[in-house]
């Protein structure tokens, strides 16, 4: 991979192009006014890709995922779309990458199929990356999927610029077909065997589930409003950052629509029984757990690094997932890596309910909207510039940091706060560990938060105790967290 590639997505990563904004959106106008009846889906074909020049898929695993009991393979997906106009057709081939449990004992029964963000003209498997420890945990088997054209045609950095040869084949005949093109590959991957092809190995899929944020976010919306909602292949949509609120049709399947607070809140309660709207206070619209994967992580890996063996992916994900209690120079400033409240605990948990959703039939709990001025638009504020209402993880109710979503283009800054103030609100490390532990059992008990990401959280509690330098650094105790609310 020649260095200007690499210098020139890691630019687009800092300038803010990691999920920027809701380009390429899909109106609600052309939405609705697609028809609601859909054709059969056509069975694709899948091949598997030549080694190629560099003998490794473009965004494969980051880390080994052998430690985690996983594997990984890439396939060429080819058939016939049909564009979003339900007339005009095309032939394609895209690429997808599955990510697996070797051990069928292992695997939940369920897919996760990412439709990755093409926002900076590279892909970036947001949801995938957010919730990676959850997925690995509980045995989901997840996609990268290469749903649009940006993510393949273009410069700075595609398949076809990384390795021509692995990726000769691929053609993409416009994103008007994108979502033709998402069914087919969703049925793929619920089907055992596609014309001699095993894209799921010996694992039985019982459930496929979608997430798409900002751009792609957008681009599930439309999926579910027009010709393909009714296709029937996909069980259960998380819809993360982006798309609009206002639903036409009715829903035939789950979808949970996840935002930060930088989006807008109707106010409307959740009354359809296939609808909820969660919105997280604090979190950005790019944050720090994803921009360092991105850089650290992927950046490596295109780079020529190999996968990171477990320590290095411990590593990783530990100053990934610092909230701010860690003074870094990654904070407070305009940097790629973004704001650092960790949605991904509420992304984690929002696919883990999502997951239960479909498998149960019985919908998460109605979640707590943002509060608003009067104006019904500008989310009020607290003395520290966070905002108020919405879910409210840990960090935001015991704030060591001022989590402003609105600078820094859409990747928010966290600002984090001295050590003197820290101790002025929190005369000890004891007093701040027990205010976290109050905040964290109310955020399991309420379905914010799930117990393990609980344990976790208060882990990193513990590398507080270096704030208090001047003071008593007290104890790092063991958490226990209390019964998750799985419905209130």
């Amino acid at each position: 991979m020649p260095r200007r590639l690499l210098t020139a997505a890691l630019v687009l990563l800092t300038a803010g192009g990691l999920s920027a904004g809701h380009a390429g959106a899909v109106p609600a106008a052309e939405v609705s006014a697609s028809a609601r009846a859909s054709t059969p889906v056509p069975l694709p074909t899948l091949s598997t890709p030549p080694d190629g020049i560099h003998g490794h898929p473009l965004w494969d695993s980051w880390h080994d995922l052998a430690p985690f009991g996983y594997t990984e393979e890439e396939f060429l997906v080819s058939g016939t779309a049909r564009a979003d106009d339900g007339t005009t057709t095309a032939p394609y081939t895209t690429r997808v990458i599955v990510f697996r449990p070797e051990r069928r004992a292992d695997f939940n029964g369920t897919v996760l199929l990412d439709w990755v963000n093409v926002t900076a003209q590279f892909e970036n498997a947001v949801d995938t990356l957010e919730a990676r420890e959850m997925l690995l945990r509980e045995g989901f088997a997840f996609v990268h999927v290469s749903a649009q054209a940006a993510g393949l045609c273009c410069t700075p950095l595609t398949p076809q610029i990384y390795d021509p040869v692995r990726y000769a084949a691929i053609e993409h005949p416009g994103d008007e077909f994108a979502a033709s093109m998402f069914s087919q590959i969703a049925l793929a991957m619920r089907t055992p065997v596609v014309r001699g092809v095993r894209p799921m190995g010996d694992l039985r899929v019982r459930r496929v589930l979608a997430a798409g944020q900002s751009q792609s976010a957008s681009r599930l919306y439309a999926y579910v409003n027009g010709a393909q909602g009714g296709a029937g292949v996909i069980d259960g949509f998380l819809i993360h950052g982006g798309g609009d609120l206002d639903y036409p049709q009715a829903l035939r399947v789950p979808v949970l629509q996840l935002n930060s607070d930088l989006a807008e809140s109707t106010g409307t309660p959740d009354t359809d029984r296939r609808y909820r709207l969660w919105e997280v206070a604090g979190a950005a619209h790019s944050d720090l757990f994803i921009g360092y994967q991105s850089v650290v992580g992927n950046g490596g890996r295109v780079a020529g690094l190999p996968a990171m063996d477990r320590a290095g992916y411990d590593a990783s994900i530990e100053a990934a997932g610092n909230y701010g209690q860690v003074l870094s120079p990654l904070l407070g400033t305009c940097t790629v890596a973004g704001a650092a409240m960790p949605t991904h605990y509420a992304v984690s948990t929002a696919l883990h309910q999502l997951n239960r959703w479909v498998i149960t039939g019985r919908a998460p709990a109605v979640m707590p909207r943002f509060e608003y001025d009067a104006d019904g638009v500008t989310p009020l504020r607290d003395a520290d510039r966070n905002v108020l209402g919405g879910i409210r993880l840990p960090p935001i109710q015991v704030p060591v940091a001022s989590y402003e979503s609105t600078l820094c283009q859409l990747g928010g800054i966290t600002v984090p706060f001295t050590d003197v103030e820290i101790q002025s609100r929190y005369p000890t490390f004891d007093d701040y560990q027990a205010r976290m532990a109050q905040a964290t059992d109310l955020a399991v008990r309420r379905g914010w938060l799930l117990p393990v990401d609980a344990v976790d959280m208060m882990r990193r509690v513990c590398s507080a105790q270096g704030r208090y330098v001047t003071g008593d650094q007290g104890t790092c105790r063991d958490y226990a967290p209390p019964r998750f609310a799985v419905r209130r």
